[in-house]
């Protein structure tokens, strides 16, 4: 069980009210959720435009900007072996966690937009 003021996996209720003035962490246990989020901050850092809505969609990058993207991403989790690529395609790339139990994927593409902020 979670304890008072934070936040469990599943995000019950019953954990977080009557917090008082505890701050309410967020905490990401699963590896997908800690590589999802360094995936964004690497994103963001080096001023990719893209959208996502969590770590079970494809990251949509803003057209034009995928190239780029995919040198970051594949910077963070392809070189350093953590994730192999499955298929490359132009504008579409899917990466599978390199692991023997049920390995996380994760989908890039390039969107026909270019209208998701960089910053």
């Amino acid at each position: 069980m979670a304890e008072k003021g934070k936040l469990s996996k599943t995000a019950r209720a019953s954990t977080h009210f009557g917090s008082g003035t505890k701050q309410v962490v967020i905490e990401h246990d699963s590896t997908r959720g800690k590589v999802f989020t360094e995936v964004k901050n690497s994103l963001k850092e080096s001023g990719v435009g893209f959208k996502n809505v969590s770590s079970s969609h494809p990251i949509l990058v803003n057209k034009g900007e995928f190239d780029k993207a995919w040198e970051v991403i594949k910077g963070v989790l392809v070189d350093d072996g953590r994730y192999n690529v499955e298929s490359e395609n132009p504008g579409e790339v899917v990466i599978v966690e390199n692991t023997n139990r049920q390995p996380a994927k994760m989908v890039i593409k390039e969107s026909p937009f270019t209208w998701y902020k960089t910053a």
